[in-house]
């Protein structure tokens, strides 16, 4: 079986996703085993890892990676570069650039459950320092792009993607990675947004394969953060939203860039209209709070729930649930250390994924393995 981050099996059929975990007993460990780190690709414009995909190469099995190939994250440049492995990521092919959809702040791949490709592209985003677009707090018309293909991605129908949200509550700041489903199908998208109410983490909803976009609902918003004991130190609530071996949805989300900033969690029983109180995300036997830019969530057919995080002091590391709820989690497991930029990662097997990582104008991917093992006593 193999696995990606995407919404295959999610679509109308939330219990397949949950009956193809496996259940973690009580005595049971998860060995995580690193392989060795193998360079993507080496480019000048490279700002961050990128987002991967698992696609059909030559009849075969491969991933591709889209990331964005320009200097300014925030749209006063675009573009986007790909690089396609077809051996698990030891090694790596440059491909054409600005595909699927050209011109490109940001872009990234899923996968419906019918087996169309999905492509979510931004092509403009507001300015950083006006909290709002140019002409005002709502995106232009042409913001968002979605792309849909049924061949594997040789040919693409691409659409404007509207986000819909209300001026007085804010501008979206940014939609991310990646797309999941509820049980009825509508397609889910996390984001956040910028406003003078207080900054918030949030969940889209799309009823149309993604051409439309509303509110489903608000994980974290800064004041509720702030109520956790948690400070609050950066406009940036970059935020992943993933379902778990229990069927609830989890989200975790940045606070700010420091050592001292600690990732906060909070979780939906009703497929993200509403979320419980929010908590500092607490790691290990100690129970420690884990600091990181941009999180991502992972939930493996071996039923291993995984978080990944990035800091620029401490690396890139790896933690694990092992029942796959997200309300446990196992000590750090360092990837390493050179690379503390924005991470991403994707599923291969049951129980193997790929970290990429972004560092001094490259992208590097390592492989690692989660087994189960009953412990030992």
């Amino acid at each position: 079986m193999t696995w990606s981050n995407s919404i295959v099996s999610v679509i109308g059929a939330l219990a397949v996703l949950v009956l193809k975990t496996t259940a973690a007993r009580a005595d049971e460990t998860i060995d995580v085993r690193l392989g060795p780190i193998t360079t993507v690709v080496e480019r000048a414009g490279i700002t961050g890892a990128g987002w991967a995909s698992v696609v059909r190469v030559d009849g075969q099995r491969g991933i591709e990676l889209i990331y964005p190939n320009h200097p300014d994250d925030f749209g006063a440049t675009a573009g986007t570069g790909r690089s396609r492995s077809t051996d698990d990521g030891a090694t790596w092919q440059q491909a054409a650039d600005d595909r699927p959809i050209a011109g490109m702040v940001d872009l990234w791949q899923d996968r419906a459950s019918d087996g169309t490709l999905v492509a979510f592209g931004i092509r403009r985003l507001p300015d950083p320092k006006l909290r709002a677009f140019p002409d005002g707090p709502n995106a232009p018309a042409d913001a968002y792009v979605v792309g849909r293909s049924r061949d594997e991605g040789r040919t693409w129908d691409v659409d404007d993607a509207v986000i819909s949200y209300p001026p007085e509550a804010g501008v979206i700041a940014r939609p991310l990675p990646h797309l999941l489903a509820d049980r009825r199908g509508i397609w889910l998208m996390p984001a956040y947004a910028w406003s003078t109410a207080g900054h918030r983490a949030l969940l889209l909803e799309s009823a149309d394969r993604g051409t439309t976009w509303t509110l489903r609902g608000t994980p974290a918003i800064v004041s509720a953060i702030r109520s956790a004991g948690v400070a609050v130190t950066t406009p940036w609530l970059e935020n992943a939203v993933a379902r778990t071996s229990d069927g609830s949805l989890l989200a975790v989300v940045r606070t700010g860039s420091s050592e001292q900033a600690s990732l906060v969690t909070t979780r939906s029983s009703d497929d993200g209209r509403s979320w419980s109180p929010v908590e500092r995300l607490l790691v290990g036997d100690e129970k420690r709070p884990v600091a990181g830019k941009l999180p991502s969530l992972l939930l493996l057919p071996n039923g291993a729930l995984v978080l990944l995080t990035a800091h620029t002091k401490l690396g890139c590391r790896l933690y694990v649930s092992t029942d796959g709820t997200g309300r446990g989690w196992s000590e750090a497991h360092v990837v390493s250390t050179a690379s503390g930029g924005n991470t991403s990662m994707v599923g291969l097997d049951d129980d193997a994924l790929l970290v990429f990582m972004p560092s001094n104008k490259r992208i590097t991917c390592r492989k690692v393995e989660l087994r189960r093992n009953a412990a030992k006593y």
